[in-house]
């Protein structure tokens, strides 16, 4: 399952120090950069703000990749929680996504986008 739609995040607490593993839905949109979008209440992506570089589980190997938190410009997130929601309804139900003849509604991803942070994720070579 973590294979094929689900990776782990690996990173460290900005105050703590606590190791932190984070399962997500992900998009990939080329070979070394994919996309994840996570709802802003849930506060475990500020720790991600202040480094550039984490570890990830990802097709059951861990990677070295370089992240860009999204929180501010929802036109970013709108685009790529679309491309997440077309890949995936499931990711859609969850961010409350409707559907019509196939693709994800446009005003729904509007609304979602509003409430969600992005998350792309860069694989170091």
């Amino acid at each position: 399952l973590i294979s094929k739609s689900i990776l782990v995040l690996q990173f460290k607490g900005r105050k703590t120090g606590r190791k932190y593993l984070i399962p997500v839905s992900y998009y990939q949109y080329s070979k070394r950069r994919l996309v994840c979008v996570t709802d802003r209440p849930n506060i475990w992506w500020r720790n991600l703000t202040s480094v550039k570089e984490i570890e990830i589980l990802f097709r059951g190997k861990m990677h070295k990749a370089f992240v860009k938190v999204e929180y501010e410009n929802d036109e970013i997130i709108k685009a790529n929680l679309a491309a997440l929601c077309e890949h995936s309804r499931v990711d859609g139900f969850f961010a409350k996504v409707g559907y019509e003849k196939g693709e994800p509604k446009e005003e729904d991803l509007r609304i979602a986008a509003s409430r969600m942070t992005s998350i792309e994720i860069n694989l170091s070579t």
